[in-house]
């Protein structure tokens, strides 16, 4: 068993589409939407958080992709208190971050098709979910 996994390279394609999501984001009268999905993602990139948090964004899809884990290092759910939708399924999740309750605005969280064993308690906070 090797002791360091290599991650795995996004596809060109696969680079491009997120560069485009992102640029797609920021434009001038864009939507509420950041869809990085299908992006072959082992993590978010910190800057989709900066993007939602300075942009409001209201959903953040980040369906079929290659995540572990929510949260990208140095980064907090705090970017996230905007966000009413987030789409996460076809992932390969484990777990979900403690503080999920911070979401407060949140209406909808799809994580289904990974591989979570349990939910946070304060997804019970979650009053509009």
């Amino acid at each position: 068993m090797p002791l360091f996994f290599r991650k795995r390279k996004p596809s060109e394609e696969a680079r491009k589409r997120l560069e485009y999501q992102m640029c797609l984001a920021k434009e001038a009268g864009a939507d509420d939407i950041l869809d990085i999905s299908k992006c072959e993602l082992s993590e978010i990139p910190f800057g989709a958080f900066a993007t939602c948090k300075v942009l409001q964004k209201k959903v953040l899809i980040v369906h079929t992709n290659h995540l572990t884990s929510l949260l990208p290092k140095s980064c907090s759910l705090l970017s996230l208190v905007t966000i009413k939708v987030l789409d996460l399924h076809e992932n390969q999740l484990t777990a979900l971050p403690d503080d999920m309750g911070q979401l407060t605005v949140l209406q909808v969280l799809n994580v289904e098709r990974n591989q979570l064993t349990h939910l946070p308690r304060s997804i019970g906070n979650l009053l509009q979910l």
